[in-house]
């Protein structure tokens, strides 16, 4: 039996719009008043407004911690930044989600982020494009709201998208323009735009433009909509001057200024891990050669096996192994990492779940069937085209032009691409839809987000592309994806990702370092002389800092001073620089000759920026020094 392709036929005066996603995400407003409510509720929350956006929203930073043997101002911390991209309302959700989690969980748990060290989160960076999912007529807005010249014309943001078709999306055009044609549709799913191959006699048909019309008349069409710059191409490392959204210099705008001074002003910040459009976790960087200034690309060789091991453990705990990788120039994470020299992380939380494998013996049958598959339609039998139907089809095509050679017949069976021509001279919107049950993996990134779309989520992610007459390109087709559906899980999977997001972060905070001072070993030389060792010990997993910290001397050192006379010191310096010191239990020794009396305290202080400062004091008495 020959599986065939079903040709879906509907009337466009009939056809059902898509179901609009829910509106219950919260708004910046919202977000704003679940921080407040969290600060009234909680002793162990504060907020403070680190800055505000381009609009006038402010920007805040929650602190949760709880008291603990380390008073909560000599903590190092832990730095969760969402929004940067405004698209990105799951990170805001979450981030605002993980304090009431924490909370909720016993102080046994939570003990290695909020009592060792303590928790900073900027939920929202860029509040002013969040805005924009919660319009009446929606298109994504990932970028500020900072008015830039996209087409160099002298006049900012004049030409941005139109809902022509009125169902509350802004979505894509197809215009039949063979002189400027760079798109196909797919053979295979026609909803899929595809650029020609090479070699594959494949012609491009029509061009794709922003839904709506030309609005400044220079034959371009939505060519400069509302702002602005992205957020993650504005920070200095990687930054691209005259790149399309990076800005008009390195932190132009006041939401990416205002982040970078709040991490600079707060250097106790020991790691950072930021919910977006970047990932290195799911899949981590490796080394990547170095730009044109000669900044590394990627990550430090020597970080490399650091980040893996965390990529490791995230995926175990996730299973998000999915995602994406975006480019990170410019981005806050590339510059957490590679100017500000903590072990900096980023995730998207959530990526197109990916259908089961099926085992050998199950897709034999579908495999035959897929390979037997022919563009052709059979005008009778179940799950094809009635014959009354064709013999419509037929003659509304010849009432509306079609020359009928002699030879065509009502009773022949038509190919697919005549068919579909007789619908578009009716006006009808054709779609091919597969009989073998969705069970056909696609080759493309958009077809599988199609069939995702079309087997998980009822259809509800995409447009379909139906002609429309245009005032000023005349006819044409609009649809495509649905705004945010790419960026947007289903609702009710955000409280699963927010459990196993506040786990890791969990698990990254009992990773950091733990850096002390031995018990001192003293030794009698005679004559009032006495050897006086000391070491410092990283107890933690992480090191005390990145391996591009340590190249770019950015590392921030420990400071190991001895707090006596300088006249008493015999050999040694007063003052030693640690910058550096890995972990699981990695030691580095200091030791000194002194000259002083028995039983004379000594006081050796350790100081970081990030790990706060630790004193002990010993006697001059014969010791071992215990864990030394």
């Amino acid at each position: 039996m020959i599986t065939t392709c079903l040709l879906a036929f509907t009337l466009l005066a009939f056809q059902d719009s898509p179901t609009i996603p829910d509106r219950n995400w919260r708004t910046p407003t919202a977000i704003e008043e679940g921080i407040n409510a969290l600060v009234a509720s909680h002793d162990s929350v504060t907020a403070t407004t680190i800055g505000f956006s381009k609009g006038g929203q402010p920007i805040k930073c929650i602190q949760v911690a709880r008291e603990g043997a380390t008073p909560v101002n000599s903590r190092s911390a832990v730095l969760v930044v969402a929004g940067i991209d405004g698209d990105h309302l799951l990170g805001s959700e979450v981030a605002l989600d993980l304090v009431s989690t924490l909370l909720e969980m016993s102080a046994e748990k939570t003990a290695p982020l909020l009592e060792a060290h303590k928790l900073y989160i900027i939920a929202q960076v860029n509040p002013d494009a969040a805005n924009y999912y919660f319009n009446e007529v929606q298109h994504v807005q990932r970028r500020n709201l900072t008015p830039n010249d996209d087409d160099h014309d002298g006049i900012k943001d004049e030409d941005a998208g139109e809902d022509l078709n009125g169902d509350g999306f802004i979505t894509m055009m197809r215009v039949q323009d063979l002189e400027k044609a760079t798109h196909l549709a797919d053979k295979d799913d026609p909803r899929v735009s595809i650029t020609p191959k090479p070699f594959e006699n494949q012609v491009a048909s029509f061009v794709l433009y922003t839904e709506g019309i030309d609005n400044d008349g220079d034959g371009k069409y939505n060519e400069d909509g509302i702002g602005g710059v992205d957020l993650n191409k504005n920070f200095m490392h990687g930054y691209k001057e005259h790149s399309d959204g990076s800005g008009a210099w390195q932190l132009s705008e006041s939401e990416s200024r205002a982040l970078a001074d709040f991490v600079l002003q707060h250097q106790e910040i020991a790691t950072i891990l930021v919910y977006g459009q970047h990932d290195t976790l799911s899949k981590p960087f490796g080394e990547n050669g170095k730009d044109k200034a000669g900044a590394p690309k990627k990550l430090s060789e020597d970080d490399v096996e650091l980040y893996k091991r965390i990529s490791e453990k995230f995926v175990e705990i996730t299973n998000l192994s999915n995602d994406e990788q975006a480019n990170w120039d410019g981005s806050f994470v590339a510059w957490a990492y590679a100017q500000y020299g903590v072990p900096s992380f980023s995730t998207s939380l959530w990526a197109r779940p990916t259908e089961e494998k099926e085992t050998e013996g199950e897709h034999s049958q579908d495999s035959e069937d897929e390979i037997a598959t022919e563009e052709m339609l059979t005008p009778s039998g179940v799950g094809n085209i009635s014959q009354e139907t064709m013999d419509e089809l037929f003659e509304a095509a010849v009432a509306a032009g079609y020359i009928e050679d002699g030879e065509t017949s009502s009773e022949m069976t038509p190919s697919l691409e005549e068919t579909e021509m007789y619908c578009k001279m009716m006006g009808i919107e054709i779609r091919r839809v597969s009989t073998n049950g969705g069970k056909k993996k696609s080759d493309s990134e958009e077809g599988n987000w199609l069939e995702y779309s079309d087997n998980q989520r009822g259809g509800t992610g995409f447009v379909a592309w139906e002609p429309f007459d245009h005032p000023q390109l005349g006819l044409v087709e609009i649809g495509g994806w649905v705004p945010y559906f790419k960026t947007l899980p289903p609702l009710d999977a955000i409280d699963d990702i927010t459990e196993k997001q506040t786990t890791f972060l969990i698990e990254l905070a009992s990773r950091l370092p733990t850096v002390r001072l031995s018990r001192p070993a003293v030794k009698q030389l005679g004559n009032g002389l006495w050897e006086v060792k000391v070491a410092v010990i990283n107890d933690g997993w992480f090191p005390t800092g990145t391996a591009m910290a340590k190249k770019n001397k950015r590392a921030r050192p420990f400071v190991v001073r001895l707090d006596v006379p300088n006249d008493t010191i015999i050999s040694g310096r007063k003052v030693h620089l640690l910058w550096a010191l890995n972990g699981e239990g990695t030691r580095k020794w200091y030791k000194w000759i002194l000259q002083g009396e028995p039983n004379t305290d000594v006081n050796i202080t350790l100081f970081s920026e990030k790990f706060g400062t630790k004193t002990i004091t010993t006697p001059l008495t014969e010791t071992k020094g215990g864990d030394a």
